[in-house]
């Protein structure tokens, strides 16, 4: 592995060791099973999970009232009104769950002093897009008219993701714009997929030993879209967008070593250039996928709290 700036040296020994399992294993693993090993590299790495004062398991029904959507809800302080966040899970559209996305929501709701609204959207392959995007969609119009009786500020309502869930964060603010509904105030982007068109020069350098791999990126997409021209959709690939005016305003986080760099901040520099407020802070010494590392990796937690903050700078629309 080289690069003119340096791992972080706990991120450096976690890659050594799992570059070693990937040589041992076949290169298509059963969708089973890989959706298994993620819950267990997210359990691994999180560590005891942080203390919430209520967690609240829900149902949603859809639009349409065919289908039910699962959400939990991290409540750090019931009794107070709070700002919320609508977060959607990462995990190529393939895998990720409530549970494995637990320690995230954990760490967002308690630093960030909000109430996190976890979605457990359909995956891919068995539900190709826009399926998992509807669901998003769904939630959040529920939410914006139950807020209250979670003591949740509705005019505070923030949205978020991570890796595919950034991709489904900012696709549901292109979907709200077209369809006039009102932004949330702010979208919480966290390494995120924008562009799968895979054409920035991140996808070469750092596509291979740096645990998200440009081979498996490109097996993620064949089974979240419907047909080859399904990249060019800005609600799959944000990034085409032609007109980003109007968008919530944005905090992108992206991973020195990560694939995804570029767009992300290249998403950064075109929201700017559509007046959109952003804050963008790229973690140099980081891999995608970092914050399930809070156990392993003793910067994670330090860089929760700078996440915190910036929540925070969004809810109180104070971002540029």
């Amino acid at each position: 592995m080289t690069s003119g700036k340096l791992l972080n040296s706990e991120i450096l020994q976690f890659l050594m060791q799992y570059n070693e399992l990937m040589k041992t294993l076949p290169r298509d693993i059963p969708l089973a099973e890989a959706r298994m090993m993620y819950e267990n590299f997210a359990m691994n790495h999180a560590g005891v999970p942080l203390k919430m004062a209520r967690i609240d398991d829900l149902n949603i029904l859809n639009q349409e009232k065919n289908y039910w959507i699962p959400v939990r809800i991290y409540r750090p302080k019931p009794d107070t009104m709070l700002p919320g966040l609508l977060y959607f899970h990462g995990g190529g559209w393939q895998k990720g769950s409530l549970n494995t996305h637990d320690s995230i929501c954990r760490n967002l709701a308690l630093r960030g002093c909000c109430t996190v609204i976890s979605v457990q959207w359909r995956l891919a392959p068995e539900h190709r897009f826009p399926a998992g995007l509807k669901d998003c969609h769904d939630v959040y119009h529920w939410l914006l008219h139950h807020a209250p009786l979670y003591n949740i500020d509705a005019q505070r309502i923030a949205i978020g993701g991570d890796s595919a869930g950034g991709n489904l964060a900012a696709a549901l603010a292109l979907c709200l714009k077209e369809q006039g509904t009102p932004q949330p105030v702010c979208q919480l982007l966290l390494y995120p997929s924008l562009d799968l068109t895979c054409g920035a020069s991140s996808y070469q350098t750092y596509g291979e030993d740096y645990f998200l791999t440009t081979e498996k990126i490109h097996d993620y997409i064949k089974y979240y879209i419907n047909q080859a021209s399904d990249i060019e959709n800005p609600l799959v690939s944000p990034l085409k967008a032609n007109d980003l005016s109007g968008l919530a305003s944005a905090l992108i986080i992206t991973a020195g070593f990560d694939p995804l760099r570029d767009e992300g901040e290249a998403y950064a520099g075109k929201l700017r250039q559509c007046h959109v407020p952003v804050i963008h802070k790229c973690y140099e010494s980081m891999i995608h996928a970092f914050l399930h590392m809070t156990e392993t990796v003793s910067e994670v937690r330090i860089i929760f709290n700078d996440i915190a903050k910036m929540l925070q700078q969004g809810f109180d629309r104070n971002i540029g």
